[in-house]
């Protein structure tokens, strides 16, 4: 490993949108803050953000600032491991937060022999419904990937659960079993986390809204056009995992995905939401948008697209919605639902405390990465400045001095 720099001051970069880390990732590998590669990503959050940029060709990894320009909330940690800067990447979290279940796992991500796009091998439920999967021997530049998924469970939560009759959740029961047994509380992952490490390098990655959390699609819709949109980017279920079926499975997705996309972008050039004069459409209108009149849709599915264009359109209460955030909301409408959990103070207060106590199992980190996820509407905007003074309190008591880079607004 090449000789790196050491800072007396614990550097830490605090953005707001999640993807704005990657750079000052970058810019610690260059001037050797971090090493290029074999960095392990300790990530505390309500959300895994480890899909990928589905059109994005996989030579733009090694363009910084091109890539960066292609990468959104939800799909900036991944490139970093095909670019083989990061091999382990450590999601931390919270008890609500079920995208993937508690485990660890070994994959391999790299570029489709025939589109040159990037995808993966791994077989999770999360990646198989964006379309990502690819078996390995279509994979070439690859690299390997370690995934672990452990859980940040204070001691007293479930009888803050029960106590609390005003917070929100989506969170579904946990299914236990032996393999993860080991993740499920921090006591037992923390020591063994720290095995892992080594004394390699790490950074320490902390999205805000890991201590309380909102679905910002949460009401996005009236209840009949969500049903519709429900519909409309459904999937049929998956009975066996071969690589096969699986492969099969990716294409129609991706293709699914695609023509949805295409459709709602064209709606939204064809229709101007806010406008103050609006009449219903009807099937003949949409039929004249050659995205939809070309389209595999059957007929159910074009009444859908209609419902959900009518009700966009036509109720003042959805006025701010254009059909772009359609889509989007779409895309999120898989097996696990996005999580909301708007935590009790008591709650926020346990988090914080569990999270001070694992900083004190493992080494000091190299770098942290804080995002603040406020103007999305996933970290409450109400609570954001205490939640970021809170932990750079523990930081700082922690680790001592803090060299604070602050980039956002």
């Amino acid at each position: 490993m090449t000789n790196l720099r050491k800072s007396k001051s614990l550097p830490v970069y605090i953005v707001e949108p999640h993807n704005d880390v990657v750079r000052y990732i970058h810019r610690s590998i260059a001037s050797k803050i971090l090493p290029f590669d074999d960095i392990v990503v300790i990530h505390l959050d309500s959300h895994p953000d480890l899909l990928l940029p589905v059109h994005l060709d996989a030579d733009v990894v090694f363009k910084s600032r091109e890539l960066i320009e292609n990468l959104s909330i939800e799909n900036w940690l991944l490139p970093l491991t095909y670019a083989k800067h990061v091999s382990h990447i450590v999601w931390v979290k919270p008890p609500w937060a079920n995208q993937i279940k508690v485990s660890e796992q070994n994959f391999t991500i790299g570029k489709c022999s025939q589109s040159g796009k990037i995808r993966l091998n791994c077989k999770e439920n999360y990646f198989l419904t964006d379309g990502l999967f690819l078996p390995v021997q279509k994979l070439e530049e690859c690299s390997n990937v370690r995934l672990t998924v452990a859980e940040l469970r204070p001691d007293q939560w479930s009888e803050l659960e029960h106590r609390s009759s005003t917070h929100e959740t989506t969170k579904e029961p946990n299914v236990v079993s032996e393999q993860s047994c080991i993740f499920s509380t921090y006591q037992k992952w923390g020591p063994h986390l720290n095995d892992l490490l080594n004394g390699r390098p790490y950074i320490l990655d902390i999205d805000l809204d890991f201590f309380s959390t909102a679905n910002p699609f949460r009401g996005f819709l009236a209840a009949e056009a969500e049903q519709a949109l429900r519909r409309l980017y459904g999937y049929q279920a998956l009975c066996d995992t071969t690589d096969q079926t699986l492969l099969e499975f990716s294409r129609k997705r991706e293709f699914q995905l695609d023509e949805l996309e295409d459709i709602f972008c064209k709606l939204e050039n064809e229709y101007h939401v806010k406008s103050d004069q609006q009449k219903a459409l009807s099937l003949d209108d949409l039929m004249e948008i050659e995205a939809i009149s070309h389209s595999s849709l059957d007929k159910q599915l074009l009444e859908d697209i209609l419902l959900i264009c009518n009700s966009v359109l036509l109720d003042p209460k959805y006025r701010e919605v254009t059909f772009l955030q359609v889509h989007n909301f779409g895309c999120t409408l898989d097996d696990t639902e996005l999580p909301h959990h708007i935590s009790t103070d008591e709650q926020v207060s346990s988090l914080l405390n569990t999270f001070k106590n694992l900083l004190e199992l493992v080494p000091r980190p190299t770098i942290v990465t804080i995002a603040r996820s406020s103007l999305d509407g996933y970290c409450p905007l109400n609570a954001v400045d205490q939640y970021q003074r809170d932990v750079l309190k523990i930081l700082e008591n922690q680790y001592g001095s803090l060299l604070l880079t602050q980039d956002y607004d």
